[in-house]
C-alpha cells in the first residue's frame, strides 16, 4: 500500500519509494504495461526523447486526440487504481519516444 500522507486538500506528499519501473520505446500504435501491483496507488511518469500521449485504466488504449500528452524529458506523479495499466503512443511525427512508469510505494 503506497504510505502517502494527505495534505488538508486530501493531496498526496512526502517521499516515496520506488518499486517496480516499466520502460517502453514508444511507437505509433498504443501499447499496454503490465498491471500495477495490488497495493499501488501512485506512478511517476517520465518521457524523454519526444513528446507522446498515455491513457490509464483496467484495458486502456492510448489516442493522439483524445489521451493526456506526456511532453518531452518531464516527468510527473499520477493517482492510478491498483491492477490498473498505462498505454502509450507517439505520433507520426516524433522520430523517438521513451516512456518509464514507476510504481511509487
Amino acid at each position: 500500500m503506497s504510505t502517502f500522507q494527505l495534505d488538508p486538500n486530501q493531496v498526496a506528499f512526502g517521499v516515496p519509494a520506488m518499486g517496480t519501473a516499466q520502460v517502453f520505446s514508444v511507437t505509433n500504435s498504443s501499447v499496454q504495461s503490465a498491471a500495477f501491483g495490488a497495493s499501488t496507488t501512485m506512478v511517476r511518469l517520465s518521457c524523454s526523447l519526444g513528446h507522446c500521449h498515455f491513457q490509464i485504466g483496467t484495458n486502456p488504449t492510448a489516442n493522439l486526440t483524445t489521451s493526456p500528452m506526456m511532453p518531452n524529458n518531464f516527468s510527473e506523479i499520477v493517482r492510478v487504481n491498483p491492477g490498473e495499466k498505462i498505454a502509450v503512443i507517439k505520433d507520426a511525427t516524433v522520430t523517438a519516444s521513451t516512456f518509464s512508469v514507476t510504481e511509487l510505494i
